[in-house]
């Protein structure tokens, strides 16, 4: 019961339903009953038996049914497979003590039927623990991932999973002697936003700067986030004048949407620059970055090039 609980937990689930605190109760007291008040192994053994296997086809239903981790992996069908042994293992000797069993034999005599339960029910519940440690541990080397690959608080991509795929963009760009350009970004003053209105609200400008960004991306351009209030998208196929028309806009409906009374106002400056043949990632996100000190020094709320021309917003 407490392996059923802990699968449930692990699923998301109720532990436990509340007919199953009926038929536990009412398994209990057969239980007593036949120990007590009319000793009858083969009932006891009947009882216990499909307690044990309805607990086996709970758990394997439920983690049929578990979503935590994102792909059908080897040990989820080593526990699935382990439960409907077990399922079959302890349904068989419900049938057996009922039907078949010697109302004077004993359930510990050592026959062919008892050895062959025990065993089979003894190896279906050790495949199956087995099977659960390596589910647990297959769902944290998931998460381990996904914490690695994704920015927890925006949504967007980590800092190496950026990185990597920016230079898998820059290598593709080169050999095909096709644009990518990059924008770096920062958030104007964020220190004192969270200053004066709290680190919550600086978490909340930074979680609706992702989503007002995103939303104007197309589908190909990769946008994540460096650390702190920094980021960085790259844009393939696409010039550093047209992306910085695009971050333009960008930052004029920044300061459109941040206008309501509660909310901290927010703004950001930004630097951007094409790759050039033989750039390494390193050299595009250094030009683009000192653009981006260039804009901060000039005045901030700003889009600069990493050439002499700017953009201005309005």
């Amino acid at each position: 019961m407490l392996i059923l609980q802990g699968c449930r937990r692990f699923a998301g689930h109720p532990a436990i339903r509340r007919y199953e605190y009926l038929g536990l109760a009412v398994s209990v007291g057969a239980v007593f009953y036949w120990a007590v008040f009319a000793p009858n192994e083969n009932a006891r053994a009947a009882v216990m038996s499909g307690v044990l296997g309805y607990t086996r086809m709970a758990v394997g239903w439920t983690i049929w049914n578990s979503h935590t981790v994102r792909r059908r992996q080897y040990a989820h069908w080593l526990v699935i497979l382990a439960a409907a042994a077990g399922t079959v293992v302890h349904a068989s000797r419900v049938v057996h003590c009922i039907f078949f069993a010697s109302p004077t034999a004993s359930v510990l005599q050592p026959s062919a039927w008892n050895i062959g339960f025990v065993s089979a029910g003894i190896l279906s519940l050790l495949l199956l623990s087995i099977g659960l440690v390596m589910l647990v541990n297959d769902s944290l080397v998931d998460d381990a991932q996904r914490l690695a690959t994704v920015d927890e608080l925006t949504g967007l991509l980590a800092r190496r999973e950026l990185l990597l795929r920016g230079a898998e963009l820059l290598k593709a760009a080169l050999s095909s002697r096709s644009l990518l350009s990059v924008a770096i970004i920062d958030l104007d003053d964020f220190k004192v936003i969270n200053d004066r209105y709290g680190h919550p609200a600086g978490d909340r400008v930074l979680q609706n700067f992702a989503i007002d960004v995103s939303r104007q991306l197309r589908r190909t351009d990769l946008f994540g986030r460096l650390g702190g209030e920094e980021f960085a998208i790259f844009f393939p196929q696409t010039g550093r004048e047209q992306v910085a028309r695009l971050i333009e806009s960008v930052l004029l409906s920044a300061s459109v949407s941040s206008t309501h009374k509660d909310a901290p106002r927010w703004s950001f400056s930004a630097g951007i620059d094409e790759c050039r043949s033989g750039d390494t990632l390193g050299e595009l996100i250094s030009r683009a970055d000192a653009a981006l000190y260039r804009a901060k020094r000039n005045g901030k709320g700003r889009v600069e090039l990493a050439s002499s021309d700017s953009l201005t917003a309005a």
